[in-house]
């Protein structure tokens, strides 16, 4: 993705840029932006720590006032998933600052170019609209060859629904297709496909990233990310392979952290594989990421510690 981006940019800047009809305008409008995809992380605040992957201690050690490392997770794994996308975005952004080669009443094409980076093969993007529903697609073919070459990299689809952006949606990128057809894409190896589902039509509005593994046939790994515009934030992943406590098994972690717009925050750990397994970890921090509330429901001796009126109302992102 790092080197997809750039090469495409260059590629569509064949394209001239001008004034949209209102037409070209309803086709744009459906294909997401950055504030459509991309976690709303506090700006603010720069949490620090070593993460849940690193960390020495076991889970239930952590101190009432210790600098909360599963904040430090929460901000790290927000900023992956927005990696994540980022270049895909980009991809996005430039094909909606190009003018279309061709206009249809119910499609448009930018392209066909050849792919200066990739020789020998032409480029083009293809949106097509059937009443309030959308579907597009980045296709390639060799040069030289007829419209049943092409093959399909990036799919996506949106139904609009309530509004400017407003609706449902996915975008993905077929890994494993290209390889297929010759592509190198050595910063995705490992990846035979990326899907991207969101919803914007009701709040909170939501995101959801599934990364399909070479090999796989369903995803391994998910992140799902919830928002409400100048409110809160939720996201929810899972880490693998951590050592958390003693014993011959490692654990599997389903972490829900939800974030408020000051920096302040909340995480639930469930422990669903390890010698852990069962046990669920609670904890809120302050503006600087300093633990205020601390609950382990394995602890029978202790109470919660902490003030659990210091952890954000999160009422908002309530079904």
């Amino acid at each position: 993705m790092r080197t997809l981006a750039p090469a495409l940019l260059c590629l569509f800047a064949a394209a001239c840029g001008g004034d949209f009809s209102n037409e070209d305008l309803e086709f744009l409008n459906a294909l997401p932006q950055r504030e459509d995809l991309a976690a709303r992380l506090p700006s603010s605040k720069e949490v620090t720590g070593n993460g849940t992957e690193t960390r020495k201690d076991a889970l239930g050690l952590q101190l009432l006032g210790d600098l909360s490392e599963l904040a430090g997770d929460t901000f790290k794994q927000g900023t992956q998933f927005n990696q994540s996308v980022d270049a895909l975005l980009t991809l996005l952004e430039a094909i909606r600052s190009r003018q279309p080669t061709v206009r249809e009443p119910h499609r448009r094409v930018w392209g066909p170019f050849s792919d200066k980076d990739r020789r020998g093969n032409d480029v083009r993007f293809v949106m097509e609209r059937d009443a309030d529903a959308f579907t597009y697609s980045l296709q390639y073919r060799p040069s030289g060859t007829g419209d049943d070459q092409w093959w399909t990299f990036l799919p996506g689809r949106f139904q609009a629904n309530g509004g400017i952006r407003k609706g449902e949606g996915s975008v993905a990128l077929d890994l494993k297709e290209a390889r297929a057809h010759g592509f190198l894409l050595r910063d995705m190896a490992l990846m035979d496909r990326l899907d991207i589902g969101y919803q914007t039509k009701a709040l909170p509005t939501r995101v959801e990233l599934a990364f399909t593994a070479v090999g796989r046939t369903q995803p391994g790994t998910r992140y799902t990310y919830r928002s409400v515009p100048n409110g809160p934030g939720e996201m929810v992943f899972r880490l693998a392979d951590t050592d958390l406590v003693p014993g011959g098994l490692r654990e599997t972690l389903d972490l829900t952290s939800r974030w408020a717009p000051d920096g302040r925050g909340m995480v639930s750990v469930d422990i669903v594989e390890g010698d852990a397994k069962g046990a669920k970890y609670t904890e809120c921090w302050d503006i600087s990421a300093h633990t205020t509330f601390i609950q382990r429901n394995w602890d029978w001796f202790n109470p919660p510690e902490g003030d659990p009126k210091s952890c954000p109302d999160f009422s908002e992102l309530n079904p």
